[in-house]
């Protein structure tokens, strides 16, 4: 398996169903903690972040497209075909909805539904960095590899690392069964202090430095076993923090958060968590991380939609519910105004049904429910779904 939709598109396809139809079946969140939609209207919602003026910015990763592979892959044969297209983008939110910072980020959507684009964004030295693993050969992208882009003034995008190309020239210890060498990309953050970003490759599961200048280095290899690194976040005394998703189908207590040092030291930090999907710290440094799904299933559909919480640690292997009831959390980070903000739903919003919610209760003002998506990311490909959260 590889990352997120990935995981849900193999359940999926043991049920003979696409993400869209999937969804629909369940569209009503149960009881569980109240969320604030603070932007709506967003395009396979993933990473976030904020300006220095304090401007949400979100990373989208769009609806695919049609135009066919041009290379095949392990991951092929499981999930293929993949139809790719340039309907990933980077918005900002005002008002509660997405405008448009930059667009044609390179974005595919496999037999599944799963939508692999823009993956997630950061500002390093003042520069809108984004890690888009929709790109390249294998999925539909031969001329737009997945990796790193920096975000130039104007708008346009220029890429700073190919890690399609990248990944192939330097292959992990143990390839997992659905191998895909442009996979990469997939979660980000910046480290000022080292002057790099620290960005994931799930599929693989290694950890790599990307520096301005393109120079790319493997910080850890977490290949063995195959715990599929899903989320990342700085940790403010040096490395980063890392949670795992793990595979199907989706232990309860099986993931966990590590800690992987510059030096590519790893060491668990917290265990007994279930399909992690983000990792923040909060600003008492206490670790907290959004769960995609919970009491999981043995036999398909293997996760239970609308069963996403955001928990907190209060011991080694111990957790603290802070929102129950969220449909696929994909994404966590806290703003700069304390407040704690999820992004969701993981699959199913490729026609415009995403959005960030807050979560812990803090005075903001909701979203308008009728924000229109950026145009650029809705491929004429796609088959808009009635919202999760509606």
């Amino acid at each position: 398996m590889r990352r997120i939709g990935s995981l849900i598109g193999m359940m999926l396809l043991a049920l003979g169903l696409s993400g869209g139809a999937a969804l629909a079946q369940d569209a009503t969140p149960i009881a569980g903690t109240p969320f604030t939609p603070v932007a709506t209207g967003l395009t396979t919602p993933r990473g976030f972040t904020w300006g220095s003026d304090g401007t949400l910015y979100v990373a989208l990763g769009g609806s695919g497209g049609s135009t066919a592979a041009t290379e095949e892959a392990p991951t092929t044969a499981i999930l293929g075909p993949f139809l790719g297209g340039a309907t990933g983008a980077v918005a900002r939110i005002a008002n509660g909805c997405p405008v448009a910072v930059a667009t044609g980020f390179p974005s595919t959507k496999d037999a599944m539904g799963e939508i692999l684009g823009a993956e997630d964004v950061a500002f390093l030295s003042g520069v809108l960095y984004v890690s888009s693993d929709g790109g390249g050969p294998v999925h539909g992208n031969p001329d737009a590899p997945s990796g790193v882009y920096k975000v130039n003034e104007d708008g346009t995008i220029a890429l700073v690392a190919d890690l399609s190309a990248w990944l192939r020239a330097n292959p992990v210890k143990t390839a997992p069964g659905d191998y895909d060498p442009d996979a990469d990309g997939y979660r980000m953050v910046a480290d000022p202090a080292a002057g790099a970003l620290w960005v994931l490759e799930p599929n693989s599961g290694g950890v790599l430095s990307v520096k301005p200048d393109g120079t790319v280095t493997r910080i850890a290899d977490l290949s063995d076993g195959h715990p599929v690194p899903s989320a990342i976040a700085l940790d403010p005394k040096g490395g980063v923090f890392i949670g795992t998703l793990t595979a199907v189908p989706f232990p309860d207590g099986a993931a966990k958060v590590i800690h992987v040092a510059a030096d590519g030291t790893v060491t668990d930090v917290w265990t007994g968590l279930t399909t992690v999907t983000g990792v923040a710290v909060g600003p008492d440094g206490t670790l907290y991380a959004a769960e995609m799904s919970t009491n999981n299933l043995t036999e398909p559909p293997f996760l239970n939609f609308n069963t996403g919480k955001v928990v907190k640690q209060t011991g080694p292997a111990t957790s603290e519910d802070v929102a129950t009831g969220l449909p696929l959390p994909v994404a966590l980070g806290f703003g700069p105004d304390g407040g704690l903000y999820v992004s969701l739903p993981a699959i199913g919003a490729d026609g415009g049904q995403g959005m960030i919610v807050e979560v812990t209760g803090a005075a903001v003002t909701p979203a308008a429910a009728s924000c229109s998506p950026v145009p650029e990311t809705i491929s004429p490909a796609a088959s808009p779904v009635a919202s999760p959260v509606a």
